[in-house]
């Protein structure tokens, strides 16, 4: 393979850095710039930006997806202009394989990759429904990698080809991480010096379970009246998470200090970790906790189970309900010996497993040996559609 392929990153989202954007930002930093040049297409302000900075030749455009989320949802025109932008850039900018980073794009950049005849990947961070799977095209993907085993069983369900597919978890930036200055919490927020900190990071939405977090604190506080929680993040449920903490007199208990750049230098002297979500494909902030040696409580969910061994290097409780979650809490409270050698095992394990380099270096492999092939293997309208069973079996249920 020839020196300085190039490499096109597509992203559809929001206006933030979170899960899926961070993984990209990490991946463009750290690949091999001796072997590849990269281009980035995205709607995101925020990543645009970041990537101008570390030297990535970047275009932002609004996307529009059809039959997606937001209005308009049947916008042919602003489709069809976005394949056609596509097969522009791929031929100006002679890109060899586009890296479609979540599944939206799929929708006008397997078209345009089929017409201009460049290999794609499909990079998916989190779980499809059967609707989302068929509308924006997923299975026409030649290749799909996904950060959890959790989120490709829909995908085999559906009859999408096992040896297409590829399980790479999530990597974190150690180097970047271990630069965050730890933060002095209990000076910062004028906390007790026998407090004891659980921490948790992550959107304010429904899916991330703060709620049920908080509720858990509330039937603790009688027993350990010292304990405190630190909400790392912001979103739509903000005042209605902060209502809650002032209804069940948890104001002194509950700090919400909102998004933090620095999250390691927070979790470095935080006692504990813990996750209310409801759903996870694969947990990048459990990873974090996990490099800051913490005790992780989390529920058995999507990709967790893949990082977290229950009573190994973390607790797992049943994603059902407060009280599995108020149970392992109060196991951490009661075992400060077992929290600290499961927080020791949970450090090993990332060192081991999940490190940028290590996600890297998978995802360069099947870069090469998707550029290596002579023919990129194509999908039957059929095979595609595939999804439309599942689809209409959930209508019919």
């Amino acid at each position: 393979m020839k020196k300085n392929k190039r490499i096109l990153f597509v992203h559809y989202g929001e206006n933030w850095i979170r899960g899926s954007e961070r993984c990209l930002l990490d991946l463009m930093l750290n690949i091999d710039r001796r072997h590849y040049t990269l281009f980035l297409w995205t709607n995101n302000t925020s990543i645009y930006r970041t990537a101008n900075k570390i030297g990535v030749y970047s275009k932002l455009s609004s996307f529009s997806v059809l039959l997606g989320w937001k209005t308009p949802r049947f916008d042919l025109i602003s489709w069809k202009k976005q394949i056609d932008f596509a097969k522009k850039y791929i031929l100006e900018a002679k890109i060899d394989l586009v890296h479609v980073n979540s599944a939206a794009p799929c929708q006008w950049m397997y078209p345009a990759t089929k017409l201009t005849k460049i290999r794609m990947i499909t990079h998916l961070h989190s779980d499809y429904s059967a609707y989302e799977r068929l509308t924006l095209g997923l299975h026409f993907s030649p290749r799909i990698i996904a950060v959890s085993k959790a989120i490709t069983h829909q995908l085999i369900s559906d009859g999408y080809p096992d040896h297409r597919l590829s399980i790479i978890p999530n990597g974190i930036d150690i180097e970047r991480l271990s630069q965050h200055k730890t933060i002095d919490i209990k000076s910062k927020l004028d906390l007790p010096e026998n407090s004891f900190i659980f921490t948790t990071i992550g959107s304010l939405i429904h899916r991330k379970g703060i709620d049920r977090i908080i509720n858990a604190l509330y039937h603790l506080i009688f027993k350990y009246p010292y304990i405190h929680l630190i909400v790392i993040g912001d979103g739509p449920l903000r005042h209605c998470l902060k209502q809650q903490t002032n209804q069940l007199n948890l104001k002194q208990h509950v700090h919400f200090v909102g998004v933090q750049k620095n999250t390691q230098g927070w979790l470095k002297n935080t006692n504990a970790f813990v996750s209310g979500s409801h759903k996870e494909a694969f947990g990048l902030v459990i990873a974090e906790a996990a490099l800051a040696a913490l005790p992780i409580v989390a529920p058995n969910e999507g990709g967790i189970p893949e990082i977290i061994t229950h009573k190994k290097n973390g607790l797992l409780y049943k994603n059902s309900g407060t009280l599995p979650l108020i149970k392992a809490m109060l196991d951490i409270l009661e075992n400060p010996e077992l929290s600290k050698i499961m927080g020791i095992k949970a450090r090993k394990q990332i060192l081991t497993h999940h490190t940028i380099a290590r996600n890297i270096q998978r995802i360069e492999t099947i870069y090469h040996n998707i550029l290596s092939e002579k023919q990129q293997e194509k999908t039957s309208f059929f095979q595609a559609i595939s999804p439309i069973k599942t689809f209409i079996f959930n209508k019919l249920r």
